[in-house]
């Protein structure tokens, strides 16, 4: 398996394409499709799968379910925000609209499921704060955490349906886990879930 990250403007939350021989799997398409197709190439795209719906993170969603016959898969408190600009903040990075994307195009998950899509095991794991349509993926040793949590800090609380105590909780996800894992954030560099409890001072006292 491959990761690659993008992210080609500091409004943008980063993109990653996990592959595997065959297939293709995008998480949080908010950058050019352009860079992200030359790493896909002849691969087979087979999900797409969305951290949250906060207008950053998915302002290439249409393009991408416009172009490719895949599904986007997300929590359903997310798809509620895919087409209204106020609680997806799609307004404050200047679009006043969005055109509607049809639920048959996406696939709703929750805490603790297992997806298998093309060769990927996919575990997801719902940990509400930052908004209360956040998912977590994790595929091998790697966890994809959306603005949950990064490198040095954690994801604001002060937006709408954002809740700093239920943050703390889901923050204690971490401390549940027996693996070091790698931590993939929705912004910024990756980190390790050792290094989040050396360096991170909001998990200091989870």
């Amino acid at each position: 398996m491959r990761i690659e990250v993008f992210c080609d403007h500091f409004n943008n939350a980063n993109t990653y394409l996990i592959t595997n021989d065959e297939f293709a799997i995008v998480i949080d398409p908010a950058n050019n499709l352009k860079v992200l197709e030359r790493y896909l190439g002849n691969l087979k795209l087979v999900a797409v799968l969305l951290t949250h719906g906060h207008y950053d993170h998915f302002k290439e969603l249409r393009r991408l379910l416009k172009k490719y016959d895949v599904l986007c898969y997300m929590h359903k408190e997310a798809y509620k925000k895919l087409n209204d600009v106020d609680s997806s903040f799609a307004y404050a990075f200047g679009c006043g609209e969005l055109s509607k994307i049809e639920e048959e195009k996406c696939v709703m998950v929750s805490d603790n499921q297992t997806l298998n899509i093309g060769g990927f095991n996919i575990k997801t794991h719902y940990l509400p704060g930052h908004t209360n349509c956040c998912m977590a993926y994790e595929i091998e040793n790697n966890i994809f955490v959306g603005d949950v949590v990064f490198a040095n800090s954690i994801g604001r609380t002060d937006l709408t349906t954002g809740n700093g105590v239920v943050m703390m909780n889901s923050l204690k996800f971490f401390k549940r886990l027996k693996i070091n894992y790698n931590i993939y954030p929705g912004h910024d560099e990756d980190t390790t879930v050792e290094r989040l409890f050396k360096e991170n001072m909001y998990l200091k006292n989870v």
